[in-house]
């Protein structure tokens, strides 16, 4: 499992100062150059940055100011991929020549299919969650922004925590149950300055254990499938799926969804989690794939 996706590694150099001066590289642009991109656009949102929070700003220039930082992991990890370690970029996605489009919207799909099925569960069982929040003018003013930086954002995440540190953590073990708890937790960590984890001081475990999870499940479908474009498809249509049609009142990302969740019900999302991963990962594995 994940043997030819992890020996890509194997095209470049690979020494150890190698890995740690890509990553090093990689935070600082996302982190440090990323944040200074970020600060104009929270002005423009009138939000009260000397409260140390984003709190009463204007969501769509939030939006932007949380998204801007994401296209600097890109170029830190093609940096880092193409002239540390010199070796194709391609390589931190695929071994096949070209990136398979397919792959891509059948991740895409089925994810946001067991996505929608979940929700709907919920609000079913708690019929009081589901808040028509619905305003065409603002979901549309908000539509061209969120198809073009959402993916941004969740391939910036993929190519680095499924790409980059999942290949280079597989230069130490090629141990699939290690490399997916590991990288479910490098997921996790950064998610714990989110909004909706800081707000929920009593759910911080269960919600860190929410992150592992989607982290840890992407990174099995990757070494599986030994090619990154399933969890490409995915992440990108999760997160596209919360702020298009169904959102948290605290989100990290406050978007004019058509519903607006007031409650973030940690124990109900880790078990629809834990259904959706396994249901995504029967249907794509033992359904689609014996089909072709």
């Amino acid at each position: 499992m994940g043997q030819q996706f992890l020996d890509l590694t194997n095209l470049g150099k690979n020494g150890a100062a190698r890995w740690l001066g890509g990553t090093l590289l990689i935070l600082f642009l996302w982190l440090i150059v990323g944040s200074i991109f970020t600060v104009p656009f929270l002005i423009l949102s009138g939000a009260n940055l000397l409260s140390g929070t984003i709190a009463g700003g204007d969501p769509f220039w939030i939006y932007i100011a949380v998204s801007v930082s994401f296209p600097f992991i890109w170029f830190g990890v093609w940096l880092a991929v193409r002239f540390l370690h010199q070796r194709a970029f391609r390589t931190i996605i695929t071994a096949a020549p070209n990136i398979s489009w397919t792959r891509v919207a059948q991740g895409f799909g089925v994810w946001l299919a067991l996505v929608a099925v979940a929700q709907i569960i919920e609000f079913v069982i708690f019929p009081e969650r589901a808040q028509f929040t619905f305003d065409f003018e603002r979901w549309l003013f908000f539509l061209p922004v969120v198809l073009i930086l959402t993916p941004i954002q969740t391939s910036a995440e993929e190519i680095l925590f499924r790409g980059y540190w999942l290949q280079g953590v597989g230069r130490l073990t090629k141990n699939f149950v290690v490399l997916a708890v590991v990288n479910g937790i490098l997921f996790a960590l950064p998610h714990m300055l989110n909004p909706e984890v800081t707000g929920n001081p009593n759910s911080t475990l269960l919600l860190f254990l929410n992150y592992f999870l989607t982290g840890a499940a992407l990174a099995i479908f990757t070494l599986r499938d030994n090619r990154l474009e399933l969890a490409l498809g995915a992440h990108a249509s999760n997160n596209l799926f919360a702020a298009l049609i169904v959102n948290y009142q605290d989100s990290a990302l406050t978007t004019p969804a058509i519903f607006t969740n007031p409650v973030l019900d940690p124990i109900f999302s880790l078990i629809a989690l834990v259904v959706i991963s396994s249901a995504f990962y029967f249907i794509v594995f033992y359904v689609l794939d014996h089909k072709t």
